[in-house]
């Protein structure tokens, strides 16, 4: 009788091994096409790694399930009749299932990593456009809610657009109100300060610039009572090339907003980044916020860095026209974009051309001094809006900008930090970063990169000009500070950019 319990255990314990084991086969079977299928979609290891990639799993995974599902080999010993385990297939047993559960760690991770990747181009890649509008009154108004201008006349500007109206509909939908037509956004802040009107409702850039602007509205004095959003398709189109085969031009835009990269508002950094993948060259071409420039769509002078107003179209096409060159992509960026990012690669080195001080959007005043200087993002941010520091204004502003750009690059490429940071990158970036760049052509590129490994050549131009004060597109009751341009910066520019994309 003991003998037949100490079997029937035995049996029992066999048994549940073998379960253990066959769980083990399919959770390492699955964990391994997993991962190759997302190493796949992500599409950015060269043909050959990924074969090989294949291949050497392969191997590993062959005597592996052989020894998890096999059946345990049992051997004669001790009294007739008594069955013992072969200690050898035990053995190998073992070792196949501590390296399934290796793997199954190794692999779960990397499609953790893969999967980051796949979630980050998609939210890269297009996006819609949020519009933000603002009821606004003055800060001793009686008005506390948007309920008490119940039956009121609001200001509203001249020649809106369609998602003006829409705006204007949403408001009206939350209280019954008029609308009258004030001219533009500096006739409304004039007319509110006066008392000509007790509401307006604007474009929450156009209020940012009225307190730039009109020297009696400041955000002291005025109280937001209602806001406004109106989110919309982006329809922007690409001049597609093979970016891997011919030299292309990227616009890069940072808008000066803070939160969703979908927001409008000005665009303040302004630079065409002149690709050439066959001579691994990149030109890095600024251009000041303030150049005196035809905007494309309006056929009227304005500040560059206004054509953000009327979306990223108005500002790559109004280049273009600038410069007489194709834009193929863009790349919108803004304030929480260097913020973030910064951060989390646990800071940056910047060159600065001076010692200055410049105060940041958290508060702080923050002193550069000329030589290195270690920056967290908030620091970067501050280094790369300052101009007013500076004779040369926004001349100096470019370069700390490509200044800043430059530290990350360097940052970026440090193995170190891509390794211990890669998810946490992703994720800085993903809500505050829009491309028109497609998934395939990103990782072509990053396939491109991986399969030589070799180093790019970077280049900086700048174009330059001198301070002009008139009225403007958006501003044309006002004299104000634009940069006319430099024609022979212009030519110069040009002349670099066709080179890069003429080289062999």
């Amino acid at each position: 009788i003991c003998m037949r319990s100490d079997r029937k255990q035995e049996e029992k314990k066999q048994n549940g091994k073998k379960i253990f084991t066959n769980v083990l086969a399919i959770l390492y079977s699955l964990s391994i096409l997993v991962f190759l299928v997302l190493v796949f979609l992500v599409n950015v290891l060269p043909t050959l790694y990924f074969v090989i990639l294949v291949l050497v799993l392969a191997l590993a995974s062959f005597p592996i399930l052989k020894s998890l599902l096999s059946r345990p080999r049992k051997t004669r010993s001790g009294r007739e009749g008594r069955e013992a385990r072969d200690p050898k297939k035990n053995k190998n047993k073992t070792a196949a299932s501590v390296f399934a559960i290796i793997l199954i760690l190794i692999t779960s991770v990397g499609s953790y990593y893969m999967g980051s990747t796949l979630d980050f181009f998609g939210k890269i890649s297009g996006g819609d456009q949020t519009h933000y509008f603002y009821a606004v009154v003055k800060a001793d108004s009686s008005y506390e809610d948007v309920k008490d201008i119940e039956g009121q006349t609001v200001g509203i500007m001249s020649n809106g657009d369609d998602v003006y109206t829409e705006a204007q509909d949403k408001l009206k939908k939350q209280v019954d109100v008029s609308f009258e037509e004030m001219g533009s956004f500096d006739d409304l802040a004039n007319d509110l300060m006066n008392n000509e009107t007790e509401v307006i409702f604007l474009n929450s850039s156009y209020y940012d610039m009225a307190i730039e602007e009109v020297e009696s509205f400041t955000a002291d004095n005025t109280r937001i009572i209602a806001d406004i959003d109106v989110t919309v398709e982006q329809e922007t189109s690409s001049k597609a090339v093979n970016v891997t085969e011919d030299p292309f031009n990227v616009y890069v835009s940072g808008i000066d907003t803070t939160g969703s990269i979908g927001n409008t508002s000005r665009s303040d950094v302004n630079m065409i980044m002149t690709v050439n993948p066959k001579t691994k060259t990149i030109l890095l071409t600024s251009i000041p916020r303030d150049y005196y420039v035809n905007l494309a769509g309006k056929g009227a002078m304005d500040k560059l860095t206004h054509s953000g107003l009327y979306g990223i179209d108005e500002t790559t096409s109004t280049v273009e026209n600038l410069l007489g060159i194709d834009i193929n992509y863009y790349i919108k960026v803004n304030f929480t974009t260097v913020i973030k990012l910064v951060d989390t690669l646990g800071g940056i080195t910047v060159n600065s051309d001076y010692n200055f001080s410049a105060a940041g959007m958290d508060g702080v005043t923050y002193n550069f001094v000329a030589g290195e200087n270690q920056l967290n993002g908030q620091a970067a941010l501050a280094f790369s809006r300052e101009r007013y520091s500076f004779s040369s204004g926004d001349n100096q502003r470019v370069k700390n900008q490509q200044a800043v750009i430059t530290g990350i690059i360097k940052k970026c490429t440090s193995s170190t930090s891509i390794l211990t940071n890669y998810t946490g990158i992703l994720n800085s970036v993903e809500d505050n970063i829009q491309t028109n760049m497609t998934q395939r052509e990103i990782t072509s590129l990053v396939k491109m990169q991986l399969s030589d490994m070799s180093g790019w050549t970077i280049k900086q131009c700048s174009l330059t000009g001198s301070g002009l004060m008139t009225p403007v597109y958006s501003i044309p009751n006002y004299s104000v500070y634009v940069m006319q341009p430099d024609q022979s910066s212009i030519d110069e520019a040009k002349a670099q950019i066709e080179s890069v994309m003429n080289e062999q």
